[in-house]
C-alpha cells in the first residue's frame, strides 16, 4: 500500500510485513500532517491518498490512528456495533443455531413462569434478538486486564480482525515503549497482517524492521 499527500514528493509506502517511521522534526508540519491524517480518518476530506495496487481505499475505513496509547477504548461504539453483529452471525451459524434456539425457548419458558407466579397477562415476542440480548448482559470487550504492551497488541488484533482496518498509526510511541517492546508490536502487526505506520517528531535508534521516510527541521523530505 501507498499513502501519499498532494504537496508531499516522496510517497510513503506501507507493508505489514515491515513497519514504517515516519520522522518529521519540523513542529509545524508535524503538527500539520497529523491533524490532517486525524481528520481523514475520522471521515472528513483531505489532502492524503491511500492506495493499494493503484486502487484508492477509503482512510476513514482503512485506517486507525491512535495519539493517545492510554486511553484505547474497548467499549468504543463501532467496536460494539461489530462485536455484536459477529456474536449474532456466530449464534445462528452452524455451531451454535442449535443452542440459540434452546436459548430462545428456554428464556419464553422462564418469562411464562414468572407470568403464572404474578398472575399478570404478559405478551412477549417470540423471536429473540440476540443483540437486544448481548446488551442487557452487558457483553463488551476485555480490556482491562492487560498491561501497557498487551494492550496495543490487543488493540491491533482488533482493528484487523472486527474492524477490517488495514493501516494502524501510532503518533509517538516510541516516547512510551522500549526498542524491544517496539518489535514485539511489529511482529504482531505481522501476525495480524495490518500495516504499522508510526509517526515520531524526533529521529531515534533505527531499526532493522523499519522503512523510514524523515522531514527535517527545513521541510525537506529524506528516504
Amino acid at each position: 500500500m501507498k499513502l501519499a499527500y498532494v504537496d508531499m514528493e516522496n510517497v510513503i509506502e506501507l507493508d505489514y510485513r515491515k513497519a514504517t517511521e515516519w520522522i518529521i522534526e519540523s513542529p509545524a508540519l508535524f503538527q500539520k500532517y497529523v491533524h490532517l491524517l486525524n481528520l481523514q480518518v475520522e471521515g472528513e476530506e483531505g489532502g492524503f491518498v491511500l492506495s493499494d495496487d493503484d486502487i484508492i481505499l477509503d482512510i476513514s475505513k482503512y485506517v486507525e490512528i491512535v495519539v493517545n496509547p492510554f486511553a484505547l477504548d474497548f467499549e468504543d461504539r463501532r467496536i460494539q456495533k461489530k462485536l455484536y453483529l459477529q456474536l449474532q452471525k456466530t449464534a445462528y451459524g452452524e455451531e451454535m443455531f442449535i443452542d440459540t434456539q434452546k436459548l430462545n425457548a428456554d428464556l419464553q419458558s422462564y418469562i411464562f413462569r414468572l407470568e403464572s407466579i404474578c398472575g399478570y397477562d404478559i405478551e412477549i415476542d417470540t423471536a429473540m434478538d440476540v443483540q437486544q440480548l448481548f446488551k442487557a448482559l452487558g457483553v463488551k470487550m476485555e480490556g482491562g486486564e492487560y498491561d501497557f504492551s498487551e494492550k496495543l497488541a490487543q488493540y491491533m488484533k482488533l482493528m484487523s480482525e472486527l474492524m477490517g482496518k488495514k493501516v494502524l498509526v501510532f503518533i509517538n510511541i516510541r516516547s512510551y515503549l522500549e526498542n524491544e517492546q517496539i518489535q514485539e508490536l511489529i511482529k504482531n502487526a505481522v501476525y495480524n497482517e495490518i500495516s504499522l505506520l508510526f509517526i515520531e517528531n524526533i529521529q531515534r535508534d533505527f531499526l532493522e524492521m523499519k522503512k523510514y521516510y524523515i522531514i527535517d527541521k527545513d521541510g525537506c523530505e529524506v528516504y
